[in-house]
């Protein structure tokens, strides 16, 4: 609810302030008073679009501030908290600044918001009803909601909400499961890719470090090879031999051995000598043989390494322990990896019935809305037939979309129903789509009547129609008091009027005037609190300028049956 307005230097508002109350409240005065520069200014206080010109000549900026009390919805206080934009108390103050260069600044309690923010932040707070104004209610994505409010649907929409949201739940973790399928499917390819390639060179553990003692000695095989075959001369083989000296030892202390024990003794020894001799000959003799039948051995024990040195690579640089060590747990990830099967078999069956459900539900809901569309449909003619529209004819079409394809998308969740409200503003002519065919005044009455046909089944906000009455009189301007007076007791309702009928109604009065002050002209608002004052402002309503006694007393009889249908209405 809008309380308190304050606008400075903007246009010929030179200072002015107003109060607005719950319920009805109505701007009234003369043509050319600046009635809609109000309704302007609390457009501009909420994003409204904002130019140099309208700044008061002479003046550096001009001010808009606007007091809300929003204590009746917590769903834009929430809003609000989520962007840090705090609501103490459940008032909201809205700070427009226009500055003379161009520039706008907008402040939310105290905070610098940007433009695009304020109006996202505030959607739902006021409605603007006017000759220029958009009517955001009456846009092609608000009508289903509104038929839903006027049919009642409410637990189809949450039993459709139900299974929407099991559905979706559905194909997300078939998504997911067919995601881990390609990565599974891609983790098993390099398994058998790895272990392909362990299986094929076969590493084994310190394998590595024994091939390059192997390879140093092979390195240096000559050498190893010509220290071998002289030391198998000096032993065995050459002239002069260990072996054939030690044997001649043996031999001479033999022949004395007879003589002397000890003797014997050490010609035992010297054939130990011997035999040792011979031992070690041999296997210098094998130890040469073998080098003599290796001479590709290095290249063969090169090309080892360098496999062993690529598969470290392939392992991240792995030591051949940890890889030989790792090879059984690459086996059991990949016979656990192929062993999966997932449960798609079971979350496909779940996500067929889970359609199924959803097209029954969703045709049960389809039904319901054509239901209530024909009765909304005549329910907003009747209304507006009272509304000087007596020709007019509001349609409600609903028109089901493909069910399977909607179902899936995030917009399923309040069905596959495309609805839309057309009109018929003339006989013989076809209804089109409202926001295309109606005036601006047509489209306020529809607004209204869409209002009071859903009773109140709309969110608490302000409602603020200009030029409503444009065209009406007599019973017309009966009725539209009376229906204005029917919404304001679920909403705000600011209503700038020139009709009597309407202004006999208000709970707020504020009265628009222009003034000279020191040479320039101002506009002047004044709440009719006094008796007389509302009096004289209903007669000049009736009367035109020059207001008679006649419409003084007509003025009072009228405001005293607005008081009487008031208390007789009052429960």
């Amino acid at each position: 609810m809008l309380r308190l307005l304050r606008i400075e230097n903007l246009v010929l508002a030179r200072d002015v302030q107003l109060e607005f109350g719950p319920g009805l409240n109505l701007i009234t005065g003369e043509t050319g008073a600046g009635k809609s520069l109000i309704g302007g200014a609390i457009g501009l206080a909420l994003a409204g679009r904002g130019e140099a010109a309208l700044v008061r000549q002479g003046e550096d900026r001009a001010l808009v501030e606007a007091m809300f009390d929003i204590s009746s919805r917590p769903d834009l206080q929430h809003r609000l908290s989520r962007a840090g934009y705090e609501t103490p108390g459940g008032e909201l103050l809205i700070r427009r600044e226009l500055a003379a260069d161009g520039r706008s600044k907008v402040l939310v309690n105290g905070q610098s918001i940007t433009i695009a923010m304020l109006k996202e932040l505030t959607a739902g707070l006021l409605e603007m009803h006017g000759q220029n104004e958009p009517h955001t209610l009456l846009s092609p994505e608000t009508h289903r909601a509104l038929l839903d409010r006027f049919g009642g649907t409410d637990h189809l929409l949450n039993d459709l909400r139900r299974v929407h949201t099991a559905l979706r739940e559905t194909l997300g973790r078939l998504n997911e499961l067919a995601e881990r399928a390609v990565q599974r499917g891609a983790r098993v390819e390099l398994l058998h890719f790895r272990l392909a390639e362990i299986d094929a060179i076969r590493p084994q553990p310190g394998e590595e470090e024994k091939l390059r003692i192997e390879r140093d000695r092979l390195r240096h095989a000559e050498a190893i090879a010509e220290s071998l075959r002289g030391s198998l001369d000096a032993v065995y083989e050459g002239e002069g031999a260990a072996l054939e000296k030690v044997h001649a030892a043996t031999r001479r202390l033999r022949a004395q051995a007879s003589h002397d024990p000890q003797i014997g003794e050490l010609a035992d020894r010297l054939d130990d000598v011997r035999t040792a001799l011979q031992d070690v000959a041999a296997e210098i003799r094998d130890h040469l043989d073998a080098m003599n039948s290796e001479p590709t051995a290095l290249i063969e024990l090169e090309e080892r390494l360098v496999a062993l040195e690529r598969l470290r690579r392939r392992f991240e640089g792995a030591e051949l322990n940890q890889i030989v060590a790792g090879v059984e747990a690459l086996r059991r990830e990949l016979t656990g990896l192929e062993g999966q099967t997932g449960s798609e078999a079971e979350l496909i069956l779940q996500r067929d019935r889970l359609l199924i459900e959803y097209r029954a539900v969703s045709g049960h809901l389809t039904a319901a809305r054509r239901d209530a569309a024909e009765k909304f449909g005549k329910t907003v003619s009747g209304l507006l037939a009272q509304l000087a529209m007596n020709q007019a004819r509001l349609d409600v079409a609903v028109s089901p979309a493909d069910v399977d394809t909607v179902a899936v998308t995030a917009s399923g969740a309040d069905g596959a129903d495309l609805v839309e409200f057309l009109l018929a503003a003339n006989p013989g002519e076809p209804a089109r789509p409202l926001r295309k065919v109606a005036s601006g005044g047509e489209l306020s009455r529809v607004m209204l009547a869409l209002d009071i046909a859903l009773e109140g089944g709309l969110a608490r906000r302000t409602l603020l129609f200009d030029e409503i009455d444009q065209g009406l009189g007599g019973n017309a301007a009966d009725k539209l008091g009376e229906f204005l007076v029917r919404v304001a007791l679920h909403h705000q309702v600011i209503c700038i009027t020139h009709l009597p009928q309407v202004a006999v109604r208000a709970e707020t009065h504020l009265h628009v005037s222009k003034k000279l002050k020191a040479g320039r002209t101002v506009v002047v608002v004044k709440p009719l609190d006094d008796e007389d004052d509302r009096v004289e402002e209903v007669a000049r309503m009736i009367g035109g300028s020059y207001v008679t006694e006649t419409a003084r007393r007509h003025a009072e009889a009228m405001l005293r049956a607005d008081r009487s249908d008031a208390s007789e209405s009052t429960p």
